[in-house]
């Protein structure tokens, strides 16, 4: 669709009904004027997609154009106000909370690590397997073959292609020679750690 088709089927009805909705919705679930110009966007992109199913015979235009911009608002307001995107339930971590009757502090001194990586979907290992993984991986790099050895160093802080261009080798020997470092991990029973 070129420019003029597009002003054309954005006609001044629907410019006008999608700017008087947003003004609806500046102030209202946490939107501002800086969101104006993304939300002129959704609105007239729901639009354009809508219009294929326009039915002459079934409602005017204009009508039918009004029922979908104010359906999108609706289903906005309703997203932006469920309970888990809700703006006024968020607040900062540096919020100052009462502990007790004499003692307050900041919010985030509050959360434990615990909550914290619950939060993150992270599960860290205990200082235990830590230290067992630590020798299991030691042991294993110990009876790499050099190249191997220190691909594996490499890759601790550097990725393929960094590798490829320091040390001159195509990225596709590397791959390989990768395919091989997975493998002797693997048989040395380190599989759920690669």
């Amino acid at each position: 669709m070129n420019y003029d088709e597009l002003n054309e089927t954005i006609d001044r009805f629907t410019r006008g009904i999608i700017r008087r909705k947003i003004n609806q919705l500046i102030g209202r679930a946490g939107f501002m004027w800086q969101d104006r110009d993304e939300l002129e966007q959704d609105l007239v992109l729901r639009v354009l997609q809508s219009l294929p199913s326009f039915d002459p015979d079934q409602a005017h235009r204009n009508k039918f154009i009004t029922a979908v911009v104010e359906r999108y608002v609706a289903n906005i307001l309703r997203n932006k106000r469920a309970e888990k995107r809700d703006h006024r339930r968020i607040s900062s971590l540096n919020v100052m909370v009462t502990i007790s009757e004499d003692e307050a502090t900041e919010l985030a001194e509050t959360i434990s690590h615990r909550e914290l990586n619950s939060r993150r979907n992270r599960h860290p290992r205990c200082d235990e397997e830590l230290s067992q993984l630590t020798q299991d991986v030691a042991e294993v790099m110990a009876k790499l073959p050099d190249e191997l050895r220190d691909l594996a160093e490499r890759l601790k802080a550097q990725n393929i292609s960094e590798i490829a261009r320091e040390t001159g080798i195509p990225r596709t020997t590397l791959y390989e020679s990768v395919r091989r470092l997975r493998r002797r991990f693997e048989s040395a029973g380190l599989r759920e750690y690669l």
